[in-house]
C-alpha cells in the first residue's frame, strides 16, 4: 500500500484534528504515518488509529509557549536555532527516507516544508484563507480593527520582510535551497488546499494549484459527559458554550468569564486546562476538560470562542450564532467573516471587558436575526461534499 505522510503540530488542537480528518478520507487507499515534535495533543493521532512517528529536538512547555506568542503576534523573536531547525531538517529527511510517501500534507511544521523540498517530495497544504497568500495579494484586511492605509502597510511587511525567516534563510542555503523572502513561501506547498465555504469567504477566486475545499474541522467520538448532558437536556435558562481553543490568552480568559456574572444563562466551559489556580469562575458557569463542540453545540443557544477556524465552522455547523474573540489575526479574520455575514458579532481582545462581553451575549440572546443568519449560513455549509472535494483533489494531483 502507497504511504503518506502528515507533519503536525501535536500541541494544536485543531491543526492535529484537522490532518486527521484528512487522514481518514486517504485510509482505505494509503498507509498513513503521522509524525510530531511533542503537544499534548499528538495522542489523538494514535487513537484515531494512524502511526505517530516522535521525531526531536522535542518542543518543551517554554518552547511550545514561545510558538503559541509568535502565532498570535505577540513576537517575532525567532522560534528555532540554526542547529536546531538542521536537527529537525535531517530528521524529517531520514524519515522521508525510511517511509518513502507518495506525497505529504505539510500541517504547519515549516520545517517539513524545506524537507520536502530536498526530497523533491509533493507537498500538500491544508491552511484557512484568512491571511494566507492570496487573501493578502488580494489587498483584503490584516485586521478589521485598523485603518486601510496601516492594513496596507501591514501587508506589504508581511510580503515583502522575512520576519522569523533568519535560521530559515540560512538552513535553505545549506541544502541548496533558495532562501525564502517570507514566511508564506515556506507555509506552501505545491498544492494548497483552503478550507473555508467559498460561498461564505472574503475572496472569490483563488491562484493556480490553490482550491476551496469547504468546511474541515474535528469530529470527535468523545461522548458528552453525563452530568453536562442532563444540565444542557433539563434547565430551561438560555445555554451559552463558552470555549477559547488551544491558544487561550488567561487575561482575556479571566476578563470575559466576568461578563458573565449576573446573567440568568447556564454556561459549558472546557477551559479546564487554562485556569490557575487562583481563578475565581461564576457559580453558573460549569468548567470542563475537553468536550465534544459540535453535540454540545447542538443543545446551546450561543456560543462565544477565540474564532479558530475549526471552531468558527463548527458553530456554523450547528447554527449557533456567536460572539468571537480573536487571540490572534487570523482568528480575528475568521470571526469578521461571520461578523460580515450576520451570524456573529465581535470584540477586539484588548477591549474585552464585562460590560462589553455582558452587552454582547444580551445582544445575541435577544435578536432573532443572528439566529436566522446562522442557520442559512448551516443550509449554505450542507451544500458542500467536502470529502469528496478533498479526495479529487488529491487524485487530480497525484495521479
Amino acid at each position: 500500500m502507497k504511504k503518506v505522510l502528515f507533519g503536525v503540530v501535536g500541541w494544536n488542537i485543531a491543526e492535529t484534528t484537522r490532518m486527521i480528518e484528512v487522514a481518514k478520507l486517504l485510509r482505505s487507499e494509503y498507509e498513513c504515518h503521522f509524525f510530531s515534535y511533542g503537544g499534548k495533543f499528538e495522542q489523538l493521532v494514535e487513537e484515531a488509529g494512524f502511526t505517530l512517528h516522535h521525531l526531536k529536538p522535542v518542543e518543551d512547555d517554554a518552547k511550545i509557549q514561545h510558538l503559541w506568542k509568535v502565532d498570535r503576534g505577540e513576537t517575532f523573536k525567532q522560534p528555532w536555532t540554526l542547529e536546531e531547525l538542521k536537527q529537525r531538517i535531517e530528521n524529517e529527511i531520514q524519515l522521508i527516507d525510511t517511509i518513502k510517501p507518495s506525497f505529504a500534507f505539510l500541517g504547519s511544521v515549516l520545517s517539513f516544508s524545506l524537507s520536502c523540498r530536498i526530497k523533491k517530495v509533493k507537498l500538500f497544504n491544508i491552511v484557512p484563507l484568512a491571511l494566507s497568500r492570496p487573501y493578502l495579494e488580494a489587498g483584503l484586511p490584516m485586521s478589521p480593527f485598523t485603518p486601510k492605509f496601516l492594513n496596507q502597510i501591514a501587508v506589504w511587511i508581511l510580503l515583502n520582510v522575512p520576519l522569523v525567516m533568519g535560521n530559515f534563510r540560512k538552513v535553505s542555503k545549506l541544502y541548496g535551497l533558495k532562501p525564502p523572502k517570507n514566511a508564506f513561501e515556506v507555509w506552501t506547498g505545491d498544492i494548497n488546499i483552503v478550507t473555508d465555504v467559498k460561498e461564505l469567504s472574503m475572496l472569490q477566486s483563488l491562484p493556480k494549484n490553490w482550491y476551496f475545499s469547504g468546511p474541515l474541522f474535528a469530529h470527535l467520538d468523545t461522548p458528552i459527559p453525563e452530568n453536562i448532558k442532563v444540565l444542557l437536556e433539563t434547565t430551561d435558562k438560555p445555554k451559552i458554550y463558552f470555549a477559547m481553543g488551544s491558544s487561550a490568552n488567561h487575561h482575556v480568559l479571566r476578563k470575559t468569564l466576568e461578563g458573565f456574572y449576573g446573567l440568568d444563562v447556564v454556561v459549558v466551559a472546557p477551559i479546564k486546562s487554562h485556569l490557575k489556580q487562583d481563578d475565581v469562575v461564576p457559580k453558573n458557569v460549569y468548567v470542563t476538560d475537553w468536550l465534544p463542540a459540535l453535540e454540545v453545540l447542538k443543545h446551546v443557544d450561543i456560543a462565544v470562542t477565540h474564532g479558530g477556524q475549526g471552531t468558527v465552522q463548527t458553530n456554523i455547523a450547528a447554527g449557533v450564532p456567536f460572539l468571537g474573540i480573536g487571540m490572534q489575526p487570523e482568528q480575528s479574520l475568521n470571526i469578521y467573516q461571520s461578523v460580515k455575514f450576520g451570524n456573529a458579532l465581535q470584540i477586539q481582545k484588548k477591549k474585552v471587558n464585562k460590560h462589553n462581553v455582558k452587552e454582547a451575549i444580551l445582544k445575541l440572546l435577544s435578536e432573532d436575526e443572528y439566529r436566522k443568519r446562522a442557520l442559512l449560513a448551516k443550509s449554505m455549509m450542507e451544500q458542500i461534499n467536502v470529502s469528496k472535494i478533498i479526495v479529487d483533489i488529491i487524485k487530480q494531483n497525484t495521479l
